[in-house]
């Protein structure tokens, strides 16, 4: 047999073990359909296919949702901010509402994305020590947030008939269905006003005190501070932040076993990768996926270097009890890896190194 037929034969049986990523490129596609419409959003790139499929998926699983579509989360989201202004304020609870989440990062991978939105008490704010409140609180912050968290729900029930509203949660009270074709988690919460905060009166450094209802408790969270670094380190490198960040995320949602890691871990994952690993021009993105296979690599067998990973804002370790779990992590670095070797497989010819593919999408 010749040796470029035996290099064919290789090539087919190796191709054969390849993941399907016709039924990828549609489970991408079924994110990003248009309920109303039937129509897909994705890129004329993505509808030509000229790089084939595993390279396609991936490039394409990089991209942003539309903003349009992002901008109609929003408002279902505003809609319902106007229910509860006007209904809590007849119970006497003033309330403000922030994002938190894939959104406001735009990391989303789905036209019609979860979304977290936070309802603030705005009746008391708890103060970082050692500043001291003027006017202490009289009242019990944690009663007073499942107050608000309950007529938020007997709001909601009254507006919103056609879709279902989940109460069971300890810390969000899910909304879904209905005219809304997303999923919302309403997170009842107050202001944390950090030293920093209030040195500067930077918004970014303002935190929030999350209720979780079961353990009648409240959790510190500076969710803004986290929306900062993303979008301050993603600027840096052209976007090739939240384009790993969305693609780990697809991995994560097509691999065929269940792979537990949040996408705040993801994000906070690809934030720590250095700087110099991020920066891929245009025509070399798929250099992206070496580089963070590298570091997934580094951080799964360095146990040092993984212990010292802080999630962006830094008010966390990645790995730790609340956090991502070493086992979920191989699971994610392992579809990577495979991508890596699919790509590699449909690069034309054979012994093409996938750090030598050059595309533009």
């Amino acid at each position: 047999m010749p040796s470029f037929c035996l290099l064919d034969w290789l090539h087919h049986l190796m191709i054969k073990r390849m993941k399907d990523y016709y039924k990828r490129l549609d489970n991408l596609k079924q994110r990003r359909q248009d309920v109303l419409t039937k129509a897909f959003s994705v890129s004329e790139s993505f509808k030509r296919n000229q790089y084939g499929e595993a390279i396609t998926y991936t490039l394409e699983a990089m991209e942003p949702i539309d903003a349009n579509y992002t901008r109609n989360t929003y408002e279902a989201c505003e809609k319902i901010q106007g229910h509860l202004k006007k209904g809590l304020l007849e119970y006497k609870i003033d309330v403000s509402f922030r994002y938190q989440g894939s959104v406001p990062t735009n990391t989303h991978i789905k036209l019609y994305s979860d979304v977290d939105l936070l309802t603030i008490h705005e009746g008391f704010v708890t103060l970082e020590p050692p500043q001291t409140p003027t006017y202490p609180y009289q009242g019990n912050p944690v009663a007073d947030l499942k107050d608000m968290r309950s007529k938020v729900y007997r709001i909601l029930d009254s507006v919103y008939s056609a879709a279902k509203i989940d109460d069971s949660g300890s810390k969000a009270l899910t909304i879904s269905g209905g005219s809304l074709n997303r999923t919302i988690d309403l997170i009842s919460c107050n202001w944390y006003d950090s030293v920093k905060y209030s040195e500067t009166n930077d918004a970014d450094y303002r935190g929030v005190n999350v209720l979780d209802r079961d353990n009648n408790r409240r959790i510190l969270n500076y969710p803004f501070m986290h929306i900062y670094w993303i979008n301050t380190k993603d600027a840096e490198v052209n976007g090739n932040v939240k384009r790993l960040i969305r693609l780990l995320k697809t991995l994560r949602s097509d691999a065929d076993e269940e792979i537990k890691v949040s996408s705040y871990d993801i994000a906070s994952l690809v934030f720590r990768m250095d700087t110099s690993l991020l920066m891929a021009s245009k025509l070399k993105r798929l250099d992206l996926l070496d580089n963070c296979n590298l570091f997934l690599k580094r951080v799964i067998s360095d146990s040092t270097y993984r212990d010292s990973l802080y999630v962006a804002n830094s008010t966390r370790k990645i790995f730790c009890d609340d956090g991502a779990k070493l086992t979920e992590v191989v699971k994610l670095q392992k579809e990577l890896n495979e991508l890596i070797q699919d790509i590699n497989l449909s690069v034309k010819p054979l012994y093409e190194a996938l750090n030598k593919a050059e595309v533009i999408y």
